[in-house]
């Protein structure tokens, strides 16, 4: 191999290594603003939830980062086979890691809209249904980061447990609403925040079935969540 064959890999390598840096750093931004978006919630706090939403706009920039990136790779290398399917998967995951971040913010969104303490049974399921779908988040993330199979599947298969979450808090916010009709509007608030947490479960799915492709080569089966459109 000549001195500039060896350099073009080099360099190649370097940007995968890079592109791949970023994901990692946008899977963690979107994992703590999930996570900062619900202690928001909880502690009813509208000062860290004003910085998740205002926070979301630097993982917007990072996101068309890694894009760009990744589209200029492939039309400056013109990657074949596993180099390819590394870098059509990393502008799939970004994109779905920032819709991820999408969620958090309209969850943090309507920290405000939450002024009362409502019940115990409802604050433990909100809290559970955050618990399983940011479990899932960060695992799939360091699924990606290690090239793991087992967990990515692993991830998809819990995701039943989040949209049974999901189920059990809606019946439970139309029993509140029917019981207290004063609590209509927060409780529809409520509603709201527990369909992005789903929805939060759905992408991070979404990413392990892109982990798998990635891997693998087998086609991943990402469910289809345009058909919704975010509610703010």
């Amino acid at each position: 191999m000549t001195g500039e064959a060896k350099h073009t890999v080099s360099a190649f390598d370097d940007e995968l290594s890079e592109l791949r840096a970023n994901i990692l750093e946008l899977g963690w931004r979107t994992s703590l603003a999930m996570a900062d978006a619900i202690k928001a919630l909880e502690q009813r706090d509208t000062t860290l939830a004003g910085e998740v939403v205002s926070g979301d706009r630097e993982i917007d920039r990072l996101a068309a980062r890694i894009e760009t990136a990744a589209v200029n790779v492939i039309a400056l290398r013109a990657p074949m086979a596993d180099d390819l399917r590394v870098l059509v998967s990393a502008i799939k995951i970004s994109a779905l890691l920032e819709r991820t971040a999408d969620y958090a913010r309209n969850i943090a969104r309507r920290v405000s809209s939450i002024t009362a303490k409502y019940p115990k049974k409802l604050r433990k399921t909100i809290a559970a249904m955050n618990d399983a779908a940011k479990d899932m988040l960060v695992d799939v993330v360091r699924a990606y980061a290690e090239g793991d199979v087992e967990l990515a599947r692993d991830v998809c298969e819990r995701d039943d447990v989040v949209d049974d979450l999901h189920d059990e808090l809606t019946k439970m916010l139309i029993e509140f609403m029917i019981e207290e009709p004063a609590q209509i509007s927060q409780a529809a608030h409520l509603l709201f925040i527990s369909k992005h947490l789903e929805r939060i479960g759905d992408q991070a799915t979404n990413i392990a079935e892109m982990v798998t492709y990635t891997v693998t080569g087998a086609q991943p089966k990402v469910r289809d969540t345009e058909s919704e459109k975010l509610a703010a």
